[in-house]
């Protein structure tokens, strides 16, 4: 550790995490050069290579991304470490890592800004890192240690983490204006007809929502749900959405909900968190806020931290 510092493996994780040193230049609060010289000067305690970078652009070395996970275990550990002696001192501190699918905003039945409102509203010192990504990578990064608590669509459970049943969503069916389908009555649009037009779905879905239309052709494949309203709305693709983030395209006549074949179904929203180790007390109280709000929510009540 006296070869190199903290400040050493904060500044390359970061620059690591960002793309490169103009992403996380004001994440770090530093110059261009600065940054550079922190990361030349790693290299230099470490006698190895740690990342290209030049006109080709920014990327790790093998031996940079194996760096970039040890250093991240550590700092994550350190912060870890930070929180367990604020407990020690009945102060609830730390970094709270929290991962969430995208587009939960405006799902009322999930109301995590609630949550957060709740956590933050009893006295603490408690720092948030917020990300959003797709399932799969918010499962991997809770596995790694990189998140506490993920918030999402779970369809392949991990033996390494526990999940527990928050809420339903509803989703729906859709075209946009400019699609052939938008002008035609219910009774002229049938599953055959669905089956005539190209449809875009969500990777991490595997299809489960195209149970009804299996013989259509021409599938685009996703990652969220912004990228599967702004093909719908294209007039190109049909499409599933959750209805709370569809209405506000619906109720500006830019789409248009085929709600008379069947075709809506529910996904199931879950928090998972590692098996082990136990989660830390600033940890559990976020959880159960999330928990009593969702609750609160379903009763038509506003959650407060108690």
């Amino acid at each position: 550790m006296a070869s190199y510092s903290m400040k050493h493996m904060l500044t390359f994780c970061t620059v690591a995490e960002y793309g490169g040193f103009v992403g996380a230049e004001s994440v770090l609060g530093m110059s261009q050069p600065a940054i550079s010289t922190h990361i030349r000067d790693f290299e230099i305690r470490l006698g190895f290579q740690l990342c290209h970078r030049g006109r080709s652009g920014f990327s790790l070395t093998e031996k940079g991304q194996l760096v970039y996970r040890k250093c991240r275990d550590m700092l994550n550990n350190i912060s870890d470490f930070e929180s367990e002696l604020g407990e020690l001192r009945d102060k609830l501190t730390g970094t709270l890592r929290l991962g969430l699918i995208d587009s939960t905003i405006t799902n009322h039945d999930f109301p995590i800004s609630e949550a957060i409102h709740r956590f933050y509203g009893r006295k603490n010192d408690v720092s948030l890192k917020l990300v959003v990504l797709p399932p799969e990578e918010l499962e991997r990064e809770l596995l790694n240690g990189n998140l506490h608590i993920a918030l999402g669509l779970f369809h392949n459970r991990h033996s390494g983490l526990s999940y527990r049943h928050l809420c339903m969503e509803d989703h729906g069916f859709y075209c946009g204006r400019r699609h052939p389908l938008f002008g035609l009555a219910n009774a002229d649009i049938t599953l055959e007809t669905l089956r005539q037009y190209p449809v875009s779905s969500r990777t991490y879905l595997h299809h489960a929502e195209l149970q009804g239309l299996m013989k259509a052709w021409d599938v685009a494949m996703v990652s969220n749900m912004e990228a599967q309203a702004i093909l719908i709305t294209s007039g190109s693709f049909l499409g599933f959405l959750p209805t709370h983030y569809a209405r506000q395209w619906v109720e500006r006549g830019e789409m248009r909900a085929i709600d008379h074949l069947d075709l809506s179904w529910q996904s199931e929203f879950s928090m998972a968190m590692r098996v082990s180790p136990a989660p830390q007390e600033f940890v559990r109280i976020f959880a159960e806020d999330v928990e009593a709000t969702i609750k609160a929510a379903s009763l038509g009540k506003p959650g407060e931290p108690t």
